[in-house]
């Protein structure tokens, strides 16, 4: 596709079972959620990654309801079609647990199973280290904070203000391709033009382009450290690309978490994309209680 799709087209229009609407937190912004309409009585709540969207977990919606369980996700703050605030601090790590928290509130969720890709995964370490009383589970695919992630540290040289400056012009198509195929796919074939037509869309909305910058300065991607993973209580699986470019060698921190049970399947940092069917599968015993 020549332009971008519009929000109106993109993920979920016209999927069957999908539901999505904004949702007012208490700090002002709105988030988008997506909700599976099909009833299961596990509710799952999804948080994609850097610069993603809930496009992320569209196989989820297709997979999970079969075993009973209710798949929510969310665009967190800066991404996908939820707001894009431009204040100081906006994109740190408190501000998206403090998003997580509000919205488990207004979803009426004491506690809930909750799943982080990336950037999500880190936001999900840290509801675990601070939150665990809201916590079911704990699924985390490719998650940063266990290891230095130098292609971030590498991003943030860029100067902030050529990000406001130059906003979409920053991201063609291309550039959204080539990052999917070859930063986020361990198999490049796997990637689709829709699924860039998905990942570039957002890009090119007013706010993403600083958003993304700003998160790269004030989430913080540095490790945590391994005394802190081991307090961790809640039950946690860890699903990892052997062929991951962005987080490498993650297995040893991720055995600090307390009884984790961690997978290595063969792909990259979206693996849950790329091989949805083994993925999905273990998510599905895990938080269905079976042994992983």
């Amino acid at each position: 596709m020549t332009r971008a799709l519009t929000p109106e087209e993109m993920y979920p229009a016209g999927v069957p079972g999908v539901a999505t609407r904004m949702v007012a937190l208490r700090s002002g912004i709105s988030v988008r959620v997506a909700e599976s309409t099909t009833p299961g009585t596990k509710p799952v709540l999804m948080l994609p990654g850097w610069g993603a969207s809930i496009y992320m977990y569209r196989h989820a919606f297709d997979l999970l309801p079969q075993r009973d369980i209710r798949p929510i996700a969310v665009d967190l703050r800066g991404f996908g079609l939820s707001d894009k605030p431009e204040w100081p601090n906006a994109y740190s790590a408190q501000a998206y647990l403090d998003d997580l928290l509000a919205l488990l509130d207004v979803l009426e969720l004491d506690r809930v199973s909750l799943v982080g890709q990336s950037m999500g995964g880190g936001v999900a370490l840290h509801m675990a280290l601070r939150h665990a009383d809201r916590l079911e589970d704990l699924v985390l695919i490719n998650p940063v904070g266990l290891v230095r992630i130098r292609i971030a540290e590498a991003m943030r040289l860029a100067p902030r203000g050529i990000a406001r400056w130059l906003g979409p012009a920053l991201v063609p198509r291309w550039v959204v391709a080539g990052v999917l195929r070859y930063l986020a796919y361990g198999d490049p074939s796997l990637v689709t033009d829709r699924d860039i037509d998905e990942y570039w869309a957002p890009s090119q909305l007013p706010g993403y382009v600083h958003a993304a910058r700003a998160a790269l300065s004030e989430f913080g991607f540095t490790p945590i450290p391994g005394y802190e993973l081991a307090t961790i209580r809640t039950r946690t699986l860890v699903i990892l690309g052997q062929q991951d470019h962005l987080v490498r060698g993650a297995r040893a921190a991720a055995s600090r978490i307390p009884g984790s049970a961690v997978h290595e399947l063969y792909g990259g940092h979206c693996v849950n994309e790329e091989h949805r069917g083994i993925a999905y599968g273990l998510m599905a015993r895990f938080l269905s209680g079976t042994a992983v």
